[in-house]
């Protein structure tokens, strides 16, 4: 499989996703989109653990990490997103509202990164 081809396909399964999580919380009334924020947090946690997943399998073939972290994460995480919904709360003066959500999305992402680490790593020794 070639590096565009395995992105690709990466890539569209993580929008897809995406745009699945943004739906499924649509009706859940809430000060913060939710969607996006479960979707930078899922995120967050698979790539700590696709990062150890990966680091522990040197032998595997380029194309998977590019399939899954390049593509899938980068498909399902979104950083613009998360900055349009930001941008919009400040305009329209619920600066509370964009702190928390920065706040949530930085420090929650770094946690689930670590997380998913600590996973991966929890699993792999009981395998």
């Amino acid at each position: 499989m070639n590096a565009l081809l395995a992105i690709a396909i990466g890539a569209s399964f993580g929008a897809i996703l995406r745009w699945a999580l943004s739906q499924a919380f649509l009706s859940i009334p809430s000060p913060i989109p939710l969607g996006t924020l479960c979707a930078n947090l899922l995120g967050g946690f698979l790539i700590g653990w696709a990062l150890a997943f990966f680091a522990q399998r040197p032998e595997l073939a380029p194309e998977w990490r590019l399939l899954v972290i390049t593509g899938f994460l980068g498909g399902l995480t979104t950083f613009s997103t998360f900055s349009g919904e930001v941008v919009e709360m400040l305009m329209g003066a619920r600066f509370t509202e964009a702190l928390a959500t920065i706040a949530l999305h930085l420090l929650g992402s770094l946690a689930m990164t670590a997380l998913g680490l600590l996973a991966y790593r929890g699993w792999s020794d009981s395998a």
